[in-house]
C-alpha cells in the first residue's frame, strides 16, 4: 500500500506545472543595464521590457547601473534572488571584465543563468583613406615592414575595441602600438586625421564615416558579412578566422534561477525579437537581432570567457 501510495503521488505530481512555472510572473521584474541612458544597450533593453510587459501583464522597468566597467551592475545581479524577477542585459564587457582584476566581483560563467542572446552589435576594422591599405593583407605586409610604428586606437584598456586589436596582433602576428582614448568622441577625430592607423569598433558609429569616404572598412569582424556593407569581407574571408568581435546584448539572471521561469522568459523574449518591428528598430541602431536557447547562449558566454581569457594574458594586460 505505501508503495502504491508513492507512486500516485509521484503521477499526480507529474500532471501539475512546477509551482514556479504557474505562478510566474506575479509582481514588477526589472531589467538592469550597466551603462547611463541612450546606447545600444538601454535601446535593446527598453524595447525588451515595452514588449514582455505587454505579453506578461506584469510592469518591466528599466534601471541603469552605470559604473566600474559594469562591475556594479553584474555584481548586483549576481547576489541577487534567484527568481527571474530581475534581469541583466550582458554586453561584450561581461566576460571580458573578470579577466581584468586581480578580486573580480563576479564570474559570468557560474554566477548566472543565460536566458536569450537578443542582440549583437557588429563591428568593424576600419583606417583612415591616408593609409596604403585596402585590404586586410596589406595591412598585415605594412605592419609586418614598420614594427612598433602603426598603431590602433581604442575607447580604453579592456574595452571591446582594445581587445579586438589584441585578438588581431595575435592572430595576425603583428606589433602594434596600442593607444587608448576617452571614448570614441575623442578617438574618431585623430583616427580620421591619421594620427592614429587602425580601429575595431562598432559599425554603428563607424557607418556614416564609411559611407562619406572618410574612413576606410577593410573587415568585419564578425561572422558574416554586416549588411551595410556587403562589399566588406570578414575577417575569417580575409584569412583570419577567429578574429571575432562584436558587442553582444543578451539577458541573464542570478544562477540558481529556475529552469522553468529561464524557459519562460526565453520563449516571451523570443516572441518581441521575432517581431518586423523589432527588427527594424534594431536595423535603425545598426543592431542585428539574434536570438538563441538558453544553452546555446551559455556556450556563447563560455566560449567568449575562455578566448578573452587567453588575449588579456597573451597582451600583458595586468589586472588591477
Amino acid at each position: 500500500m505505501t508503495q502504491f501510495l508513492a507512486a500516485c503521488a509521484i503521477a499526480a505530481a507529474l500532471l501539475v506545472p512546477s509551482q514556479s512555472a504557474q505562478a510566474f510572473p506575479d509582481k514588477l521584474i526589472r531589467i538592469i543595464v550597466p551603462f547611463t541612458p541612450g546606447g545600444s544597450n538601454d535601446v535593446v533593453a527598453r524595447e525588451i521590457a515595452t514588449g514582455l510587459q505587454a505579453q506578461v501583464n506584469q510592469s518591466v522597468v528599466v534601471e541603469n547601473k552605470p559604473g566600474g566597467g559594469g562591475a556594479i551592475a553584474y555584481s548586483f545581479v549576481a547576489k541577487s534572488p534567484p527568481d527571474g524577477y530581475l534581469m541583466l542585459v550582458a554586453p561584450a564587457s561581461f566576460t571580458m571584465g573578470p579577466h581584468l582584476s586581480r578580486n573580480p566581483l563576479f564570474n559570468p560563467v557560474t554566477d548566472f543563468a543565460p536566458i536569450n542572446l537578443v542582440a549583437d552589435v557588429p563591428f568593424a576594422m576600419v583606417v583612415p583613406p591616408s593609409l596604403p591599405v585596402r585590404t586586410v593583407k596589406e595591412f598585415i605586409e605594412l605592419a609586418r615592414n614598420s614594427p612598433n610604428k602603426l598603431t590602433f586606437g581604442s575607447v580604453g584598456v579592456g574595452t571591446p575595441q582594445h581587445l579586438g586589436g589584441e585578438l588581431f596582433k595575435m592572430h595576425a602576428g603583428v606589433d602594434l602600438i596600442h593607444v587608448p582614448f576617452r571614448g570614441a568622441t575623442a578617438a574618431i577625430p585623430d583616427l580620421l586625421a591619421g594620427r592614429i592607423d587602425m580601429f575595431i569598433g562598432a559599425i554603428n558609429s563607424l557607418l556614416p564615416l564609411i559611407k562619406e569616404g572618410k574612413l576606410r572598412a577593410i573587415a568585419a569582424t564578425s561572422r558574416a558579412r554586416i549588411p551595410s556593407l556587403p562589399d566588406v569581407p570578414t575577417m575569417a574571408e580575409a584569412g583570419l578566422p577567429g578574429v571575432e568581435v562584436g558587442s553582444a546584448v543578451g539577458l541573464v539572471a542570478a544562477a540558481g534561477t529556475p529552469p522553468d521561469i529561464v524557459d519562460t522568459l526565453n520563449r516571451e523574449i523570443a516572441k518581441i525579437i521575432a517581431t518586423p518591428g523589432f527588427h527594424e528598430r534594431m536595423a535603425a541602431i545598426g543592431v542585428d537581432v539574434v536570438g538563441t536557447t538558453p544553452a546555446a547562449y551559455a556556450k556563447v558566454i563560455s566560449d567568449d570567457y575562455a578566448k578573452w581569457g587567453k588575449v588579456v594574458a597573451a597582451s600583458g594586460i595586468k589586472p588591477e
